[in-house]
């Protein structure tokens, strides 16, 4: 009786260990992936602010989503338990480009044209989830009504100047080479975008206007202030 006692009691044992085993696999198999899906996040997040970089005036809203590669940075650093100091100094570096962000003197190059068709469409596509990102920054509350509608603006702004000035571009380059035809159907269509839009900038009135000089040979290219990207907040 009293083997049977000490076999049951090392079987109850056994099964304690192997279910506390499998309750560490199975919360470090959970873990990993939280910190995949957190680095497919950054990932994502880090391409847009690339594209944001090099596109858009208004370094602001770069930093904004800066910042959440930052909060996931931290959501990281709290589910490693070994080699921090990997995801410590992404975080700094992060921080410190935030900290770039703001400085004026510190200005890349940044706009508007591109070279291809899908060039243009992956733009647009990082301008499209940036607008969906503000929008959840106002959901949390970390920006204001205001900001929210002027980052809108801005945002769906260069998403239809990035089609606009790749076409007036491409019209460009085909004048340069004397290919007058092709040159005024690429400034027709950018100046069709522009009628079909409804975006209220009045930046958008005078391009259409001035695209209309140029197609009627009054004008061989668009005023300064239209042709360089320039924040409207």
């Amino acid at each position: 009786m009293t083997l049977i006692v000490i076999l049951v009691f090392l079987m109850l044992i056994t099964l304690l260990v192997v279910s506390a085993l499998h309750g560490v696999q199975q919360r470090q198999r959970q873990r990993r992936l939280e910190q995949r899906r957190l680095r497919i996040q950054v990932e994502e997040l880090t391409e847009i602010v690339n594209c944001l970089e090099q596109t858009l005036p208004n370094r602001i809203i770069t930093k904004h989503i800066n910042d959440m590669i930052i909060a996931i940075q931290q959501q990281m650093l709290a589910l490693e338990d070994k080699n921090r100091e990997h995801l410590e100094a992404a975080i700094l570096k992060s921080e410190q480009y935030s900290e770039e962000l703001l400085n004026p003197k510190n200005r890349h190059n940044i706009s508007y044209q591109r070279e291809s068709d899908a060039q243009i469409a992956k733009t647009q596509l990082h301008l499209n989830e940036t607008m969906h990102l503000v929008m959840q920054l106002a959901a949390r509350g970390s920006i204001n009504e205001i900001e929210l509608d002027a980052y809108l603006a801005e945002l769906r702004w260069a998403y239809l100047m990035v089609s606009v000035m790749s076409y007036i571009g491409q019209g460009d380059k085909s004048m340069a080479i004397g290919d007058r035809f092709s040159g005024l159907a690429f400034y027709r269509k950018a100046q069709q975008l522009l009628i079909e839009s409804m975006h209220q900038d009045p930046r958008r009135i005078q391009m259409i206007k001035e695209l209309s000089e140029m197609v009627d040979g009054d004008r061989v290219g668009l005023s300064r202030n239209l042709r360089e990207p320039a924040s409207a907040i």
